[in-house]
């Protein structure tokens, strides 16, 4: 019983370690990004074609910055298909590189990844104090 908690605990804390440097790293950008609203310009329903390089399914983004110059970037997604070309989306851009370091400004796109990771680590180490608690 006291192998198999340990194995959970460390099965956990990768994830926790993971998940908790992609929420601090997360944070803060958005702290310190500017916002600004684009229009989907094209999305390919076709991943990037590179698979030892996978990106994802990119769409063709643009925006004005709050200095009004216009941008052109690229965001990739994990799904084909997520907007449509006159798509309207909130971007979050840091002022020295706006094309370089825009990000989809939706919840779910900024702070899915890190909430996964923590989600399942946390269960993990659930996992583990009930193990410990209720024996094999």
């Amino acid at each position: 019983m006291l192998k198999r908690s340990f194995t959970m605990l460390i099965i956990a804390v990768p994830f926790l370690a993971f998940g908790g440097f992609k929420f601090l790293h997360t944070s803060r950008f958005a702290l310190h990004a500017q916002v600004a609203h684009g229009v989907v310009v094209s999305a390919s329903h076709r991943g990037d074609g590179q698979y030892r390089t996978f990106e994802g399914y990119p769409n063709v983004v643009t925006f004005t910055d709050s200095y009004g110059k216009e941008h052109t970037t690229t965001i990739y997604y994990g799904q084909p298909g997520h907007y449509q070309p006159g798509t309207p989306i909130k971007l979050l851009y840091k002022q020295h590189d706006p094309a370089g370091t825009a990000r989809d400004g939706n919840p779910r796109q900024l702070w899915g990844l890190s909430s996964g990771f923590l989600l399942a680590g946390a269960l993990w180490l659930c996992g583990m104090f009930w193990l410990r608690a209720h024996g094999d």
